[in-house]
């Protein structure tokens, strides 16, 4: 089982104990029961709630942000916990928790989930969990609406059943986990503001539902791996142009979907085969190209900062590690070495 800390640094989180995780979206703190449960049921759904101890004493907080597409935020109750009677609201929440331990019963079954083994649960099977007295857990909400609404878009038609995935979600493995992709939005929250900050956070909110249906078990999984079928290179170029003429503005799936004049689960396999990345990675890495070309014809006065604005990028810590990966140097190097 891998340590709360280590599930800490994997993230990048701050510590939930100090309630600093979200700390600038505080929904509420309280000690009485009746005000957490309803706080609780307002922010996600109907429940009861009881405490697991009758020596046990309730600590509870709630850090959240609903989006547009998604909802996400920290929790912990301070004390073990049972819940049950949870009330359908359809949609699925993903759960891992930071420190401690939770048991999340869907029908049957039942997943133990502790800093290396999250839950994706929908609410349809959702009837029942039991938190431990240090458990805090991040908690992500996706609507099955939007989650359709992107199968749609990657398969090339509106799905015949609803999507069922693999419960378990593990952060374990060299490879970055889902939960990656959940600190980037986090990162956006609690660093920006503004139009540029709300475009970047909507498409971190499109990236989380593409990557979930991309890499987690479904009952959709093989139909959303890449074909063998030919794909036309011009529905590539074509939206390669497209991303060209128009970088410096917010771009969604959607608009290369159509742009593509293809599936988007076409567009997705033609990206994979032809230039080793998805549509949306492409996008972002001609963002950094532009980043850098400006870097190195900056006129006097311009800054790192100004610049990575300029082509939608605001966590600037995160921006100059992931910059410093692609071209050896950061970006306040390459203005410097320019100017």
């Amino acid at each position: 089982m891998t340590g709360g800390g280590d599930t800490m640094a994997a993230l990048g989180a701050r510590e939930p104990g100090n309630r600093l995780l979200m700390g600038n979206h505080r929904v509420f703190e309280s000690g009485d029961l009746d005000q957490t449960r309803d706080h609780i049921a307002r922010t996600y759904c109907p429940h009861h709630l009881s405490i697991g101890e009758r020596s046990g004493r309730l600590s509870a907080w709630l850090n959240h942000k609903r989006l547009s597409q998604v909802g996400v935020g920290a929790m912990a109750y301070g004390t073990e916990v049972a819940i049950s009677g949870v009330e359908d609201q359809d949609f699925l929440l993903l759960m891992l928790p930071l420190r401690g331990a939770a048991s999340i019963g869907l029908g049957q079954q039942a997943i133990d989930c502790h800093a290396g083994l999250g839950v994706v649960a929908s609410t349809v099977e959702l009837d029942r969990m039991r938190w431990s007295q240090d458990c805090s857990q991040l908690v992500v909400q996706i609507s099955t609406a939007a989650i359709d609404r992107h199968l749609t878009l990657m398969t090339g038609r509106p799905p015949r059943e609803p999507v069922r995935f693999t419960p378990e979600m593990t952060i374990a493995g060299s490879r970055p986990s889902w939960w990656s992709y959940v600190t980037l939005l986090l990162d956006e929250l609690s660093s920006s503001d503004g139009l540029g900050a709300q475009a970047s956070i909507a498409h971190l909110e499109t990236l989380l539902i593409v990557k979930l249906l991309e890499t987690q078990g479904s009952n959709y999984r093989e139909q959303l791996q890449p074909q063998g079928c030919r794909i036309a290179p011009q529905h590539v170029r074509r939206v390669e142009r497209f991303i060209a003429d128009n970088v410096e503005r917010p771009i969604t799936l959607e608009e290369l979907v159509e742009v593509s004049g293809v599936s988007a689960r076409a567009l997705f396999d033609g990206f994979r085969r032809f230039r080793g990345q998805s549509p949306m990675a492409y996008l972002r890495s001609i963002r950094f190209e532009r980043v850098r070309h400006d870097l190195l014809n900056a006129r006097a006065g311009e800054t790192v900062t100004s610049i990575a604005c300029r082509w939608g990028f605001y966590q600037f810590g995160r921006f100059a590690g992931h910059y410093r990966q692609i071209f050896g140097e950061l970006p306040s190097e390459t203005l410097r070495a320019h100017s």
